[in-house]
Parts: structure tokens; sequence; C-alpha cells
């Protein structure tokens, strides 16, 4: 039976309680005037006005949920930001840049609020909420993994204090030297292998089209990531392949064991073993049509193997670059570069003015081009008109004072507020624009790569994607002559472009 004291509580609720209340009822207000807000203004108003006023709400469950409210309501307006994120030119205009820093401010303060309530319970002052320690830790992360993956959408690095930020959460609930996370927190454990992984991969060297079917990936293949503890057997036994080192007092998300330099410490560290994740994408690569598999990766065999060359830590550069400063034209995108190669490119000097070609179907902008390998180019934005660039992109880049063209395909972009950086692979010595017959297939005009020195012995083809299939046979018409060409392995395809390697056919 309650006491009177407990009935009179009830009846005429004052004190603490009463005060929690309205302060909850208070947060509940604000959140009802975004109703009918822009994604914009909804975002802008959650960062600035909701999640402030929930910080000082001293019940850490009421604290708790009213986040979740926050968090459900941020979550009908980040899409859309991040979609246009990720369809904007490079370097960001003004709008797309305001919307990725308010975007920025409501991440970075829900993890901060949910990181919070996770250190609180923590320090010890509150027993018995172990549960609610876990599930703000996990959010936590979620929103810190969330706003990198917004910085890679433009082709940005994640800031150093949110790799801290996620290996501290990480090591708060793992504790020091504890075997891997299991039970209710194993989820912990999958959202920081999922933001390890996602960096692992490179996002500077993908195509950001792909970003959301990469993430998805990402999160599949973190369940077969493995997490331990650096050991003596470590450093002398344990192959380096597809191993990375996490070092939780650096602001960065890890270095692959393959490529440490000699004489680096690698004790107090934790190893990250991606050994079955590469299994688990050559499952995929390989799988029969029709074959069930796990996990079932919905993405691209050409896509999948990039991901695997990345988490394999072998994609080192292959030439030493060197450095120097000229001035280049860069044009970009399947269609525009054919238009570019297809008699528009002329000589620099000022007497070839006249074979300009009025009507051409490009725009070009201007790079300084820092670094160049046999193999690629390091170009700097100056100026000109904006691109959606993306990595997989192809581009020609054409010197100054130079009649010669480079076709390349975009290898890295790096991008912030300050500048815009592209590393190009150069495809081939000799290229050019060519009429492709083939039977049951429309003529179409594409890229002919005489040869492909960084893949083998082949010539191949860059066309406009869904054009050819591997194993059709076609006619590869060039000024004075026509090569029959069987279409053999598609070595890369995304939204823009697919590049098969050349097989000859039998005289």
């Amino acid at each position: 039976m309650e006491s009177p004291l407990q009935l009179l509580r009830e009846l005429f609720p004052f004190g603490q309680a009463s005060a929690e209340q309205k302060s909850a009822a208070a947060v509940r207000g604000l959140l009802d005037t975004v109703t009918g807000l822009s994604p914009q203004e909804t975002i802008a108003k959650l960062a600035g006005s909701v999640l402030p006023s929930i910080n000082g709400q001293p019940n850490l469950h009421m604290r708790f949920k009213l986040l979740e409210d926050v968090r459900l309501e941020a979550e009908e307006a980040l899409p859309v930001l991040e979609k246009l994120i990720s369809q904007s030119v490079l370097p960001l205009p003004l709008k797309a840049a305001t919307s990725a820093l308010q975007a920025d401010n409501l991440l970075k303060g829900l993890a901060i609020a949910y990181t919070s309530i996770a250190r609180n319970i923590n320090s010890g002052h509150h027993d018995g909420l172990s549960h609610l320690l876990h599930r703000s830790t996990q959010r936590a992360m979620a929103m810190i993994a969330r706003r990198q993956l917004l910085a890679y959408r433009a082709y940005a690095a994640p800031s150093a204090s949110s790799w801290l930020a996620l290996h501290e959460l990480y090591q708060m609930v793992r504790g020091q030297r504890s075997k891997p996370l299991n039970g209710e927190t194993a989820p912990i454990e999958h959202e920081y292998l999922g933001a390890l992984l996602f960096a692992y991969l490179e996002p500077t060297k993908l195509p950001r089209a792909e970003f959301d079917i990469i993430n998805t990936c990402t999160r599949q293949l973190a369940a077969y990531a493995l997490v331990g503890e650096v050991t003596p057997e470590t450093a002398s036994g344990k192959s380096a392949d597809a191993c990375f080192l996490v070092r939780s007092d650096e602001g960065n998300p890890g270095f692959p064991m393959i490529r440490l330099p000699s004489g680096t410490s690698i004790f107090g560290s934790l190893l990250i073993d991606c050994t079955q994740v590469i299994t688990a994408l050559d499952r995929n690569i390989t799988r029969r049509p029709g074959k069930v598999i796990d996990p079932d990766l919905d993405a691209s065999p050409a896509l999948l193997q990039t991901l695997r060359v990345a988490i394999g830590g072998k994609s080192a550069r292959r030439f030493s670059r060197t450095r120097f400063r000229p001035r280049g034209d860069l044009v970009s995108g399947f269609s525009p570069v054919l238009s570019f190669l297809d008699g528009n490119t002329f000589s620099r000097r000022a007497v070839d003015s006249a074979s300009r070609y009025d009507g051409r179907d490009f725009t070009s902008s201007e790079w300084a081009m820092i670094d160049e390998s046999p193999d690629g180019f390091l170009l700097r934005f100056i100026k000109g008109e904006k691109r959606n660039l993306g990595a997989g992109d192809l581009v020609a880049l054409q010197p100054r004072e130079s009649s010669k063209i480079h076709v390349c395909l975009v290898r890295r972009i790096s991008s912030s507020q300050i500048r815009l950086e592209v590393g190009l692979q150069l495809m081939s010595p000799q290229v050019s624009v060519v009429d492709i017959v083939a039977e049951d297939t429309p003529d179409q005009r594409a890229v002919f790569l005489h040869t492909l020195p960084a893949y083998g012995k082949y010539s191949g083809l860059i066309t406009a994607p869904g054009a050819y299939r591997t194993g059709q046979k076609i006619m590869v018409k060039l000024p004075g002559r026509s090569l029959h060409r069987q279409i053999g392995t598609c070595m890369e395809a995304n939204e823009g472009l697919e590049f098969f390697a050349l097989d000859r056919l039998p005289d």
C-alpha cells in the first residue's frame, strides 16, 4: 500500500520530479516547432535550440529518450542534405557547404550528448544502468560514423577528434586488455569496426555516387572483422596482410601493418584482423548465379574487387613521383572527354587558336600539376567551372604549351575548405576515339586504349555504361584500318562508364 506522502506527490508533483517534467515538456514543445520547416531549417533548429535544452536534463533515462526524439526528427531531414552534398560539385558551393556545416554540427552535438550520458554512467555515479550505458555508447558511435561519412561525401578527411572520440567510446566499454565484446555489447564493436572498415577502404579513391552501397557492404562485412590485442606473437608470426594497427591515443583509424615503417612500436595497440573480410568478399566476387551466400553483398564484382584490394592493403603506389608545377586544362565526364578528343584538341601555341572548335560540347577547368609519375598525376584546382567529380571518372588532361592529351581515370580526391586535389591514373600512352560495330547493338563511340601498361598485354575500351557485355565480339574502326576484338573482363564500372579489357580473336 502506498504511503500518504507518495500519494501526495502523485497528486501534487513538485520538487525535482516536477522540474524534470517541465524540462522535458519544454523540449517537446521546441520539437513541435520544427514541423513544416525545410530540411536545412530543421537541422539548424535542432542543433541550435533543441539539443542545448536537453543537456541540462538531470534524469539520464529522460535525457536519452529526448535525444532519441531529436534523432528520429533528424532522420527525416538528414538524408536530403546528405544527398545534396553527395551530388554537389567540388569544391562545395556555398549552399552545399552551409548544409554540410549544419548537418555536421547536429551530428556532432548528438554524439557529444550521447557520450555525456555514457561518461556519466561509466564514472560510477550511477549503478544498474549498464543497458543505458551500452545504448548511449552505440548511439554516440553511430553519430560519429555518420559524421565521418558526411565528410567523405565531399572527399574531405574526418577530423582527428572524431577518431579519438570513437576510440575512447570503444575502450570505455571494452576495458583495458579485455576479451572482444559479446552479448548486448556486440553492437558497439560492430559500430566501431564498421567505421574503421570504411576508412580502410580509402574513400577518397572510391566513387562517391556508390558511397551508400559501399557503406551498406561495410556494415555487413564488419561482422567478419576481429579485434584483438597486439602480442609478441603478433609481431613475429602473424601475416600482416589484411591486418590493421589502431592506437587509441591517435586521431586516425589506424594503418595497414604491411605499410608500417620498420621499428614502429606496436605494443599497446589493437589489431584489426580483416582476413575473414577478404574471404567474405571473395565469396561474393566468385559467386555463381543463383547461389545463396552469406553475406550477400549488393555490389558489382568490379566494385567488390576494388574493396578487396583496399582491405588487402596492397594498393600502394607503383612509382615514385617527381614534383613540378606546370598547369593544365582538365575535361571530365565520358561524353565531354569524347568531344574533347574527337577533333577538338589543339596546340597551346597562340598561332593555333584558330583551330578551336566553337561548337564543342565540353568545358575545361584549370589545374596546377603538382606531381607526376610514369602512370599518373596529382592536380590541384585553380579555377574554372566546378564539376561533380568522383573517383573512377574519366578525364582528359592537356598540359599548357603542349598538344599532348593524357586520358586518365580519377583515383583519389581530397577536398577541404581551401583546396581540391585529385590523383589521376594514366590509362594508356596511346588513345583513340573510335566507332564500335557489333551485332544487335547500335554503333557507339568509345575510347580505345591501344595498350594497358598497368594491366598486362591487353588493349582496352572505355564505353558508356551498359553498351557492351563480356564475351561480345566487336569491330574497332580506327583510321585506315579495323580491328576485330572480343569484350573481355570488365575492369571497372560505375554510373558514368565501363572499362573493359579486350581479347584478341583467333585469326
